[in-house]
C-alpha cells in the first residue's frame, strides 16, 4: 500500500512541475521573452527531466525558479534584473555555506 502512495505522489509531484513550468513558460511568452519555438524547446526539456527524476534537474529548475521570481519582482526590466541576480545569487551561496557549515551534507546513518 505504501509503494501505490508513494506512486501516487511521485506522479502528482511530476504533473505539478510540468503545469508549473507550462505557466511559467506562457508568462514569459506573454512578455516577449520568448517565442513559440523556445518555449516549446523549454518544455520538453521539462519533460525529459521530469521523466528522468534527477537531483541535477531539481537543482536547476530551482535556480530558473529564482531566475523567473526575479524577472517577474523586477517587472522584466532586464538591467533590473542583472543587478537583483548579483544580490540574490551572493545569498544564496551565503545560505548554502551556511547550510554546510552547519552539517547538512553530512550522510545521516
Amino acid at each position: 500500500m505504501s509503494k501505490e502512495s508513494s506512486s501516487l505522489r511521485k506522479n502528482i509531484s511530476r504533473f505539478i512541475i510540468v503545469i508549473g513550468a507550462l505557466g511559467i513558460g506562457l508568462r514569459l511568452l506573454v512578455k516577449g521573452l520568448i517565442d513559440v519555438e523556445k518555449l516549446a524547446i523549454f518544455l520538453v526539456i521539462v519533460i525529459i527531466a521530469v521523466v528522468i527524476d534527477s537531483i541535477w534537474f531539481k537543482l536547476i529548475f530551482a535556480f530558473a525558479g529564482i531566475a523567473f521570481f526575479l524577472l517577474n519582482f523586477t517587472n522584466y526590466d532586464l538591467s533590473k534584473f542583472q543587478s537583483a541576480t548579483t544580490s540574490v545569487g551572493a545569498l544564496v551561496i551565503v545560505l548554502f555555506g551556511i547550510f554546510v557549515m552547519l552539517g547538512g551534507m553530512r550522510k545521516r546513518k
